[in-house]
């Protein structure tokens, strides 16, 4: 079985919103564009690298938002 990564896009607003941040308040300090921010919450396009400077911008290891597919298909 293929493992996959998804990740956790509604622990990320909590902390987004914990912040007091808006989502371009987050593009700006992960140096993404807004419109990554969305594709990224939205689920259209999750990527690693994407992921790690949302984590990083809100001052959490990526793990923190990792989602394996093991873990998707027991909840």
């Amino acid at each position: 079985m293929e493992r996959t990564e998804r990740f956790d896009v509604h622990q990320m607003q909590v902390d987004l919103d914990a912040k007091g941040w808006q989502p371009t308040d987050l593009a700006a300090f992960a140096d993404v564009a807004p419109s990554t921010i969305s594709r990224f919450f939205s689920g259209e396009r999750q990527t690693a690298r994407t992921a790690k400077r949302i984590a990083d911008a809100l001052g959490y290891h990526v793990r923190r938002y990792v989602i394996s597919s093991r873990e998707a298909v027991a909840s």
